[in-house]
């Protein structure tokens, strides 16, 4: 993937870590997690372990931990 690809993946799961409908932010990465878990390839979810594991520039706290959940290992 390119470098604009995972700036894309960043944005995305931002986006729904913050917009998805749950009142408390456990919920949220629960959810988010789940969204992940359904609709994202795993070649979606693996490119952004990586750059979770390298600093995880950009992403939310709620978005890198629903990342690491959705990819089975802990942030």
């Amino acid at each position: 993937m390119s470098e604009s690809s995972i700036h894309h993946l960043i944005k995305m799961a931002n986006q729904i870590a913050a917009n998805v409908p749950a009142l408390s932010a456990e919920a949220r990465i629960e959810a988010a997690t789940a969204h992940m878990k359904k609709f994202w390839t795993p070649a979606m979810t693996a490119k952004l372990r990586r750059h979770l594991d390298t600093g995880g520039t950009g992403l939310s706290a709620e978005a890198a931990r629903a990342v690491a959940a959705s990819s089975g290992e802990p942030a």
